[in-house]
């Protein structure tokens, strides 16, 4: 590889570890703030980001405890797809890019990202009915407001699934003819 390949090859890696950090990061300052504002009802005026749910706590317990497990969920999620990324990118080998575990790993990512999608759209499709009942929950949408590229990565990522399984069967195929 060329070392402005190479160069390009590792930022990449690098962006991905940063946002795979950010997404545990996240996820861990949202349990902390969930389980803390069941202890101190206070402090769902200033969760996460400036995140006020307090309305919502004071009408339904249930209903906020859904809301902030469904945010919780989409955050840890959206790690664990950065994390299998990151296992790519260790696993693959520019030599011989067809192999089972990379095929492995871009089915899971393909399964991860329409999860994303369809629980992210779910959810915003759970917050738009609040929001039409008079309860102000319009400020989590940000945490889900990416629903519909999720859902297009997921298809996108299923067609090069089903290229890299090709190419197994026919780097397989070559291997046998030599």
């Amino acid at each position: 590889m060329s070392k402005r390949n190479d160069f390009i090859w590792k930022s990449i890696q690098l962006v991905c570890w940063i946002i795979f950090a950010g997404y545990c990061v996240q996820t861990g300052a949202l349990i902390f703030n969930y389980i803390y504002s069941l202890f101190k009802p206070i402090a769902t005026q200033n969760l996460h980001l400036g995140l006020d749910l307090s309305e919502l706590y004071h009408r339904s317990k249930a209903l906020y405890a859904f809301l902030f497990i469904v945010i919780i969920a989409v955050s840890a999620v959206k790690g664990y797809l950065f994390y299998l990324v990151i296992k790519v990118f260790k696993t693959l080998n520019l030599v011989k890019p067809f192999s089972e575990d990379v095929s492995v790993f871009i089915s899971r990512i393909t399964y991860c990202a329409c999860m994303i999608g369809l629980i992210s759209l779910a959810a915003h499709q759970f917050t738009k009915k609040l929001i039409e009942k008079g309860i102000d929950v319009s400020v989590v949408d940000r945490y889900w407001n990416d629903w519909g590229a999720y859902l297009m990565m997921s298809a996108i990522l299923f067609v090069i699934s089903l290229i890299f399984k090709k190419g197994i069967a026919l780097q397989h195929e070559n291997d046998l003819t030599i």
